[in-house]
């Protein structure tokens, strides 16, 4: 038995063992999602095994190219931790490793992918690498020449690619009806789906024409709607709170049964409750929602482009970025930007951060000593404040919220969420909803604050959902095509104020329209039209507020 353990394999028969080994032991979330997928009445064992005939020889072929006789121990124990990462994941979150996920992880703030782990990766790593890795570690390689190699690897390749559309083909008609309603079936194929996506991530750009830089805030001015004489003794405010992670319907100002927003309901703003995010993940959303492309657009762009920020700069207002998230994505750029990172030693620092995680009301702390380093000039036109939240990111949902804001316990203080009683689950994330809402309030009765300084107003959009459970699935980053609405559901909020008012915005006329369909396409123009900024980018139909300011307004801005 030892003997044969030891014996020299070739580098063909060796991947194809390991191929066995990930179908076993690596694609557990595959096999168990295949229990109950959607359209599918016959036996989730046929299905499998169905299934099992096409994962074989796909893990054949993507296998086959590391099955050369040097320098592959190292890349097939690679492949193993890789594979028990990504299981552990998928099993956990019910997330999918697709290119976009790939993007996710590789800009993924320190902090955040401390949340993620749990002793549970331990326990998938111990099951899917140890024994192979032991192995791996004794199995001598048999060598031999470079076109005897060639051969036996293409061919091993070949057959598998032959068995792989053979069965394909004769399964096809009971397949087909299952893969096109579970669509991310496709990116649960381990470890080929991670491999293959971080392939397309950093590899494919190598072989790709950067695309050209397009600036688009040439002409941007500002209108008389904004510098009129009757503002003449303050100037526009616009706090722009970007959120993370929050869905509209735990927003208790949207019908939720649990008064998540006490303190929003309180100063009676607007809420609207039928938006949609460009993306599942801060990475896609945040730079397509400040786009003037829109989501169709953005996806199928061939320029790079600057963007709102970089419009309502060139316009000549002073813009400022501030971020306690893992970034602004590129999107600030080519503005001023800050972290809350550098207030984390502050006595507020000290009072809100823990383990180098800030609550973010600490924006809020220093924030006019961060305005008057703006340019003067540009602060004598107008302020244009986003601030960054990190609002209700997961997993560590328990960290998203001060005590004084747990309002419903117990709560799950687990990163390992499917372990966790639902019921706990939605106390903590709820709470951290709480957190938002208080952190907004907060915002508000900052801006009303400086009403001798500022015509102000904020508006706050989510930059992405959040699955909780549903249908097995945890957090968020699904592909957009098969994400869950959670997922892309978020809420919208408006408290317009003087700012409005200095616009002529018939509150009452919004009021009517909070059930519209709207989406992250309309904040690009909804900002220009709010700040009265001309551009040649500019559309009236997507400004949200347009039809509810005068008529002789709407016409100026359009021309």
């Amino acid at each position: 038995m030892l003997a044969a353990w030891r014996a020299p394999r070739s580098p063909q028969a060796i991947v194809f063992i390991l191929v066995l080994w990930f179908t076993v032991t690596a694609n557990w979330a595959l096999w168990m999602r295949l229990g109950h997928v959607d359209g599918h009445n016959g036996s989730p064992w046929v299905l499998r095994a169905q299934f099992l005939l096409l994962v074989v020889p796909a893990l054949t072929m993507v296998l086959s190219l590391t099955a050369w006789p040097r320098g592959m121990k190292p890349v097939w124990a690679l492949l193993l931790v890789v594979a028990a990462a990504t299981q552990h994941f998928m099993l956990a979150y019910g997330t999918v490793v697709d290119p976009g996920m790939v993007r996710n992880v590789l800009q993924t703030h320190a902090s955040e992918s401390a949340d993620l782990l749990h002793p549970l990766l331990l326990l998938h790593l111990a099951v899917v690498v140890v024994v192979p890795l032991v192995w791996l570690w004794q199995v001598p390689v048999q060598r031999a020449g470079a076109l005897r190699s060639l051969w036996r690897t293409t061919a091993m390749a070949v057959a598998a690619a032959l068995v792989l559309v053979g069965s394909v083909f004769a399964m096809y008609r009971d397949l087909a009806p299952v893969v096109r309603n579970n669509m991310a079936l496709r990116f649960m194929l381990n470890p080929a789906s991670p491999v293959l996506s971080t392939l397309d991530v950093v590899v494919k750009p190598l072989f790709k024409r950067p695309k050209p830089f397009v600036s688009i805030a040439a002409g941007a001015t500002l209108g008389p709607g904004l510098t009129a004489a009757q503002g003449a003794e303050r100037v526009p405010l616009l706090v722009l709170v970007v959120g993370e992670t929050a869905r509209s319907d735990h927003f208790g100002l949207n019908g939720y049964e649990r008064d998540t927003t006490p303190e929003l309901a309180r100063r009676g703003v607007l809420s609207w409750t039928n938006v949609r995010s460009c993306g599942t993940s801060t990475l896609e959303s945040v730079p397509c929602m400040f786009s003037h492309l829109g989501r169709s657009g953005y996806l199928k762009r061939v320029a790079q482009y600057d963007n709102l920020l970089d419009v309502l700069q060139t316009a000549g207002l002073a813009v400022l970025w501030l971020d306690n998230q893992a970034g602004c994505k590129g999107v600030c750029e080519r503005v001023p930007s800050a972290s809350t990172d550098d207030a984390q030693k502050t006595p507020a620092g000290q009072a809100l951060c823990t383990d180098g995680e800030c609550l973010d009301l600490l924006m809020l702390e220093g924030l006019d000593e961060r305005i008057a380093r703006l340019p003067e000039d540009a602060r004598a036109r107008g302020v244009v404040l986003v601030l960054h939240q990190m609002g209700s990111h997961g997993p560590a949902y328990h960290r998203r919220s001060a005590p004084e804001r747990k309002v419903f316990e117990p709560e799950c203080r687990t990163h390992a969420l499917a372990d966790c009683p639902r019921d706990q689950l939605i106390n903590v994330y709820d709470n951290s909803i709480r957190e938002t809402d208080h952190f907004l309030g907060r915002t508000l009765d900052w801006i009303a604050a400086r009403k001798d300084r500022y015509d102000g107003g904020m508006v706050y959009v989510s930059d992405h959902g959040e699955s909780l459970g549903e249908m097995g699935l945890y957090l968020h980053g699904m592909p957009y095509a098969v994400a869950p609405d959670v997922q892309k559901h978020v809420p919208l909020v408006a408290a317009l104020g003087p700012l409005g008012a200095r616009r002529g915005i018939d509150t009452a006329c919004l009021q009517a329209g909070l059930g519209q369909p709207l989406t992250h396409d309309n904040l690009y123009h909804s900002v220009l039209g709010l700040l009265d900024v001309r551009s040649p980018t500019y559309q009236q139909g997507l400004d949200m507020f347009a039809s509810c300011r005068p008529a002789t307004q709407r016409v100026a801005q359009a021309s």
